[in-house]
């Protein structure tokens, strides 16, 4: 049963506790349950004569000012829907359940070094300041679902989930450190809000499955020599900042679709054992990855670039990974994107910003208009409506079958609204005249009048080219 205290000092009407008398009972052993009250002063252990049991610590824990030392907290804690001023339960040892869910710490919850034998629940807790579980070890389950934290520090660098852990919907402050975290069973972070300067991932090792699955990152992410054992997904998560994979492992499927990056992703050195798929996959800024990275297939279907060296890159990657695995039309699609991105690199997106003339060199600007005007032409008009647009870059035959065939009732059209070729009559006519002229080149039994002879001529050589290119490139697609 929840104990309420009568004693009320507090303008929200909640009882009033004191906090030396929620240690006097930790010390005694007692189990603590409250339940909507303010608890005055600090939960602080570390005056409390508690027994201590050693626990073996690395080099590098040790360094970090964890002890082998922890103390005994025999006591179940349930302090729920609660004001906490502030919380030291530094190396403490909790052998019962732990439950501080709906809790609110005004100053701060340091929980450093502490080892949680049962379960632990922070669901809803809101951590108005630094939140500091550097080292802890966790052998139950975990739940921070919905937890928030306002202060500059969230600190969970070389703590230990022995089982699943789940941060669902939380919401980190400006800090966020999980750097060298293991997590030994399934972990989820689903919804998750990051909304500081900097998260940190690097070194952390995930067992289980792990989901982040619409998490939100306002600021910097680092996954650096992060270990994702089983299978991992990102899909529909939002990156805001720059991102960096940089040497992450992946051995399981892994899911960053429909994700969004809005800077920089650095996948370089990272490696995929399974599938991996980015579909829907949004990035704004520079992606970086390398062709060798990916073990089993890769993905990029739908994805959308900001930068054409990013895209071209990726989809050379991902093609030579069809291409491998012998699937020639997804190769092919590939293929389509890297020539596209090629193709506006070389556009005026290649050129450097276009400044006004009197902060360049005329001779300068000059050039530099003329090389715009020249990339505006070649690349951003004639290639893309003839090379992509008609032709396809030699993998879409279909497509320029489609524009053949509409070719062949355009130019139908203009001759019968002209009335331009000898011996028609009825529209079926002019049709047959434009189709004769485009694969044939021959008149069949017509004859064009006048100076529709040029037109004519025109549609000849262009028509022939088409018919031809359709024919060689339809050869090559499905002989392949």
């Amino acid at each position: 049963m929840l104990m309420k205290m009568e004693t009320d000092t507090s303008s929200d009407q909640r009882p009033v506790v004191q906090a030396s008398e929620i240690l006097a009972k930790i010390e005694r052993g007692e189990d603590v349950e409250y339940d909507g009250v303010i608890i005055e002063g600090d939960l602080d252990i570390s005056g409390l004569d508690l027994l201590t049991e050693r626990v073996r610590r690395t080099k590098h824990e040790l360094q970090k000012g964890l002890f082998e030392e922890l103390k005994v907290i025999s006591s179940e804690i349930k302090i729920i829907n609660s004001e906490i001023q502030g919380v030291n339960f530094y190396n403490a040892y909790f052998q019962k359940n732990i439950f501080f869910s709906g809790a609110k710490f005004v100053k701060g919850a340091f929980f450093k070094g502490a080892k949680f034998g049962k379960y632990a629940d922070f669901k809803s807790a809101d951590f108005g300041g630094n939140a500091i579980f550097q080292g802890v070890q966790f052998d139950r389950h975990a739940y921070f679902d919905g937890a928030e934290s306002d202060g500059f520090v969230v600190a969970f660098d070389g703590a230990k989930f022995g089982n699943n852990a789940s941060f669902k919907g939380a919401k980190f402050g400006k800090f966020v450190d999980f750097i060298g975290a293991k997590f030994g069973r399934n972990t989820d972070f689903e919804e998750a809000e990051f909304t500081g300067i900097y998260t940190y991932f690097s070194e952390a090792k995930f067992d289980g499955i792990v989901r982040f699955l619409r998490a939100e990152f306002s600021g910097y992410a680092e996954f650096a020599g992060a270990k994702f054992g089983n299978d991992a997904s990102f899909k529909g998560a939002k990156f805001e900042g720059n991102v960096l994979f940089l040497g992450a492992e992946f051995d399981g499927d892994v899911n960053f679709g429909r994700i969004d990056f809005g800077g920089d992703v650095n996948f370089k050195s990272a490696t995929f054992g399974g599938n991996a798929y980015f579909q829907g996959a949004k990035f704004d800024g520079h992606a970086y990855f390398e062709y060798d990275q990916f073990r089993q297939n890769v993905s990029f279907y739908y994805t959308k670039f900001g930068h054409p060296g990013s895209q071209a890159m990726v989809c050379r990657i991902a093609k030579r990974k069809m291409e491998e695995r012998g699937n020639k039309m997804a190769a092919d699609d590939y293929f389509y994107k890297e020539m596209e991105a090629i193709r506006m690199e070389n556009g005026i997106k290649g050129t450097k910003k276009l400044l006004w003339p009197w902060k360049m060199q005329v001779s300068e600007w000059l050039k530099l208009v003329g090389s715009k005007v020249w990339r505006l032409g070649i690349y951003d008009l004639f290639e893309y409506v003839v090379i992509q647009c008609i032709f396809g870059y030699g993998v879409r035959p279909l497509r320029l079958f489609g524009f053949w065939i509409l070719m062949a009732f355009a130019f139908a059209s203009f001759y019968w609204y002209f009335d331009a070729v000898e011996g028609a009559s009825a529209w079926f006519d002019y049709i047959w005249f434009s189709i004769a002229t485009s694969a044939t080149p021959g008149y069949a039994l017509y004859n064009p009048i006048g100076h529709y002879k040029i037109v004519t001529g025109i549609q000849a050589i262009f028509g022939t080219f088409m018919w031809a290119a359709f024919i060689a490139t339809f050869a090559r697609k499905w002989q392949r």
